[in-house]
């Protein structure tokens, strides 16, 4: 029987409510795809039509959690009229409301997800990928308002806020603090100092120097070392010359 496409999310979402259930009562070793699909009320069969494995199955809730944090950040109305640093701010701050109902199912999975990469590279992509786009939108139209430089190492910057992003959540899982105090005064104090910097175009400011640096000494040092290269090569081919005359 063929079933909508609604329906077919509604179970793609039940499957993923079930193992996040499970992995909390159990672990993920202990739970089986059977047992995840009789709580999500699918077929033992139908489940492996969504997913063909638990690991997919993880990989598909942190992927759905950014398409929840960019709709949720969508809702904030005047989101385009915060700072920079604000903007980022917020995504961060976001992304640990949305996950804190789930933090048990964090604890026992998040560090398997992530830090297994040659094993699962493949699945961490398509979640980082949408990382990547939320924050290259929030640094793209900050260099259209002339907030801050346009960055030279742009995609380094970016990868640097990817693994910001999960030393945060680690951090995050191991604070034992009231309402997360201490994590809170983390994102506080890093983003500003991270800002502070991107806002003095300190990267810009290295690359400049970088190529101050070439131009001036590299360069001008393999200018000398082609003129003795070629000092060399003339006493080369004259003493050539003498050893066949």
């Amino acid at each position: 029987m063929k079933i909508s496409k609604k329906q077919k999310l509604a179970n793609h979402e039940k499957i993923i409510a079930a193992t996040v259930d499970l992995v909390i009562s159990k672990d993920l070793k202990s739970a089986t795809m059977r047992e995840i699909a009789r709580k999500a009320g699918v077929g033992d069969a139908t489940i492996y039509n969504y997913f063909p494995t638990k690991e997919a199955i993880l990989y598909a809730y942190y992927d759905n959690k950014f398409d929840q944090v960019t709709q949720a950040l969508k809702t904030i109305s005047d989101f385009n009229q915060f700072t920079f640093q604000e903007q980022l701010q917020t995504f961060f701050e976001t992304k640990l409301d949305l996950f804190l109902a789930d933090r048990e199912f964090l604890a026992k999975t998040f560090k398997l997800s992530f830090f297994t990469l040659s094993q699962h590279q493949s699945r961490v992509t398509p979640v980082k990928e949408k990382f990547i786009a939320i924050v290259r939108d929030i640094f793209d139209a900050a260099i259209e308002a002339g907030e801050i430089e346009d960055q030279v190492f742009l995609e380094l910057t970016i990868q640097f806020f990817w693994e910001y992003y999960i030393g945060l959540i680690i951090y995050w899982l191991s604070d034992e603090s009231e309402k997360f105090e201490q994590t809170s005064v983390l994102i506080d104090k890093s983003i500003d100092l991270a800002c502070a910097s991107i806002r003095a175009g300190l990267g810009n400011r290295i690359f400049d120097i970088g190529i101050f640096f070439f131009k001036n000494h590299i360069l001008s040092r393999m200018d000398r070392v082609k003129d003795r290269v070629d000092t060399l090569h003339g006493i080369k081919r004259k003493f050539m010359d003498k050893c066949h005359d």
